[in-house]
């Protein structure tokens, strides 16, 4: 597979995530794959990881946007920027409590680590957080 073709692949999975196509984004995930998040959550298989994510989703709309990346047939790397908006009041949230309204914005390094063209390891690290909490 081109690096090209790796980083198509890529975008459609971001593009998959931001729309909660957990069916698309699975699809991407090998059946043992690991994710350590930016908030250092372990997570590993496709249930788990979607389980994690479907709580997330219920409680914030969350965008994700690629700034930079480079692919080959190896691994992705990813500058990323994500946007978590609380539809709700959550409490448990993993980054700490959000009130409806509030704003997380994160900017993280994520390493995506490929077997057979799929995604088999992720980790991201945060280097920017910002917290924009709603008006009372």
């Amino acid at each position: 597979m081109s690096s090209e073709d790796v980083l198509g692949r890529f975008r459609a999975y971001i593009e998959a995530f931001n729309r909660g196509d957990f069916e698309a984004v699975t699809a991407n995930y090998t059946d043992d794959v690991e994710l350590v998040n930016g908030a250092g959550t372990r997570l590993v298989g496709k249930a788990a990881i979607v389980d994690f994510y479907r709580k997330v989703r219920a409680d914030t709309d969350r965008t994700i946007e690629i700034v930079e990346c480079f692919a080959d047939e190896e691994g992705i790397g990813a500058d990323l920027k994500s946007e978590f908006v609380a539809t709700r009041d959550a409490p448990d949230f993993p980054s700490g409590p959000m009130a409806k309204g509030d704003r997380l914005r994160i900017n993280s390094f994520a390493i995506y680590s490929l077997r057979g063209g799929k995604l088999a390891r992720i980790k991201a690290g945060v280097h920017k957080r910002e917290w924009l909490r709603a008006e009372s």
